[in-house]
Formats: C-alpha cells, sequence, structure tokens
C-alpha cells in the first residue's frame, strides 16, 4: 500500500515537471520576432526578388537572356545592399537605414511590428532610377512598397506589391565575411 501511494506521489510529481518543462514551449511559439536582432547588427544583400510563393528569381526580362545575364553581374560587390540601424522603444522597433542598388542610392527611416510583421520604409532622399532598368529598379520599387517582412537574422524577406502581384526581395547578411 505504501509503495503504491509513493507511485501515486511519483506520477503526480512527474506530471507536474512535465507541465513546467512544456509551459515555455507553447510560450515561445506566441512570441513575436526580435526584430532588431532580424535587421540590424549586418548589411544585407539582396539574393533574388520572386512572386510571393515562389523560391526563384522573377524573369523581370521576359526572355530577353543578354539582359537577364547583363543585370545578373550586377549582383556583386556592394550593389543591392541595406544596412538598418535602430533600436526598440515602447514596443516598436525602428530607426533609419541606408541603400543601394548599383547606381541610386536610397537612405530613410523604417518600423517594423514583431507581433504582424508589417514593416514601413520612409524614403527621405534617394529611391531615384537606377541604371539596371530590371533588378535595380525591382529594389528601388520594392523598398517604396514594402508592406511587410519575414524571416530571421540569417534570413531577410521585404514583401512589396506590384499591382495585384505580391513580390518579395530575399536578402542574406554580409557575403564574402566569412560568417
Amino acid at each position: 500500500k505504501k509503495w503504491n501511494k509513493e507511485m501515486k506521489k511519483m506520477k503526480t510529481y512527474i506530471q507536474l515537471l512535465l507541465v513546467a518543462l512544456f509551459v515555455p514551449v507553447l510560450s515561445a511559439c506566441e512570441q513575436e520576432d526580435d526584430v532588431i536582432d532580424i535587421f540590424t547588427g549586418k548589411t544585407w544583400y539582396m539574393t533574388y526578388i520572386a512572386v510571393e510563393g515562389q523560391n526563384k528569381m522573377y524573369d523581370f526580362w521576359q526572355g530577353d537572356q543578354d539582359a537577364r545575364e547583363k543585370s545578373f553581374k550586377t549582383i556583386a560587390g556592394d550593389n543591392y545592399t541595406l544596412v538598418f540601424e535602430g533600436a526598440e522603444v515602447n514596443g516598436t522597433a525602428g530607426g533609419t537605414f541606408t541603400g543601394k542598388a548599383t547606381s541610386a542610392s536610397v537612405n530613410g527611416d523604417w518600423n517594423a511590428n514583431g507581433d504582424n510583421r508589417e514593416l514601413k520604409i520612409t524614403i527621405k532622399s534617394g529611391g531615384g532610377t537606377d541604371t539596371d532598368k530590371y533588378l535595380g529598379k525591382a529594389f528601388m520599387d520594392g523598398l517604396k512598397s514594402a508592406f511587410k517582412y519575414g524571416g530571421d537574422n540569417k534570413n531577410l524577406y521585404i514583401y512589396y506589391k506590384e499591382g495585384q502581384t505580391v513580390k518579395f526581395i530575399s536578402f542574406a547578411p554580409q557575403r564574402n565575411s566569412g560568417n
């Protein structure tokens, strides 16, 4: 009898332990993004631009292979970069940013909401026409029309609308830095 009592106590103890261990897992699912960790502290380099739901470069060139090859050569060096500076204040993350396509530069302010992943980019200067009329234009247009973000501190996706189509610019951090 005493043994059964001890087993019941042990069973109850194990159940409470499991609940105590499981609660943080459940609450972690509901946590908001660490927006500052995602956006700041690195240089983001564009890797491709795609239609939402697809993970391949959108065909801006519509079959013009020469134009496509010229465009792809521009995805090198310091082209198509974004650098975000900022902090979180009262639950809202934001600050300033600078960016560059091939010939056009841009800077301004950004705000992001870690709960719903809403992103607002306000361009203060630059943002003009880029010499690459395909990727450069799409990069600049994407920043001007940004409305949400996705990803983490290893991949950043900035979503924008072009008419009824939602596209995203995919970024990776600091290439060629050994990270």
